[in-house]
């Protein structure tokens, strides 16, 4: 079974069976994590209100499947709302010395096709070389924008921070990008 049909299997599968309350506290952790957050603070209000006041069965279904179509439109537009939980936090340049504190080094791309990563031992400069031959050999480096980091997973947060090779400018950027929507960029990010 192709691994998109199984996940979404197991998504629909676990959606069925988590309580309404908890349904609901996830789908809005989420959200608020995303630039869609406006867009539902009101529907969520209705919502809590109901399952407060509606003591049948009926209004609790009602509530159920409004949020599960939800949550599958929402993993319809590529969100992973697994990651809901987990922080991007894009903040501060550091040296070489990372490695020794538990950095690893990372080269990411933006490209039209979406974001491209390469982790390794090598110095930034040439992974970032081996991530662009690699994007330029099966034709995605189309309008790219690299960034040169060190990431750090700690807890339920992965920690990007610029290094000696990222410009201030750039990583700026980055933090931008990241701001305006985290979870569509932890979204390829989850594997680092």
């Amino acid at each position: 079974m192709p691994e998109k049909l199984t996940t979404r299997l197991l998504n629909n599968l676990r959606d069925s069976f988590q309580s309404d309350w908890k349904l609901l506290s996830e789908t809005e952790h989420f959200l608020a994590s995303t630039p869609l957050q406006q867009n539902y603070e009101q529907q969520f209000a209705v919502w809590r209100k109901r399952l407060q006041t509606g003591k049948n069965d009926a209004v609790r279904a009602s509530v159920r499947e409004d949020l599960i179509a939800l949550r599958k439109a929402l993993r319809l537009e590529g969100y992973d709302l697994s990651l809901g939980a987990i922080q991007l936090i894009v903040k501060d340049f550091v040296n070489d010395d990372a490695a020794a504190r538990g950095f690893r080094r990372v080269v990411i791309c933006f490209c039209d096709a979406g974001l491209f990563w390469l982790s390794g031992e090598a110095n930034h400069l040439e992974l970032g070389s081996d991530l662009q031959s690699e994007l330029e050999r099966k034709r995605l480096y189309v309008h790219p924008e690299m960034h040169y980091l060190w990431f750090l997973w700690k807890r339920n947060a992965l920690l990007l921070s610029g290094s000696a090779t990222e410009t201030k400018e750039a990583f700026e950027r980055l933090q931008t990008r990241v701001q305006a929507n985290p979870q569509k960029v932890l979204r390829y990010l989850k594997a680092l």
